[in-house]
């Protein structure tokens, strides 16, 4: 986990100012969804699958 925003308001903020990569592709949608198998990267901050518990 990455930690980077704990509620939608700063998520709103941090969106606004900072560029998200999902799949590669760059994305700043608050509240997009995410699937099983997705990749996000925030530069400077880390990279994390989205994967289904068991």
């Amino acid at each position: 986990m990455l930690d980077v925003v704990s509620t939608g308001g700063m998520a709103k903020a941090f969106l606004s100012e900072h560029p998200i990569y999902v799949n590669g592709e760059q994305d700043n949608r608050r509240g997009r969804k995410l699937r099983n198998g997705d990749v996000i990267l925030i530069p400077g901050k880390g990279k994390v699958k989205i994967e289904q518990a068991s």
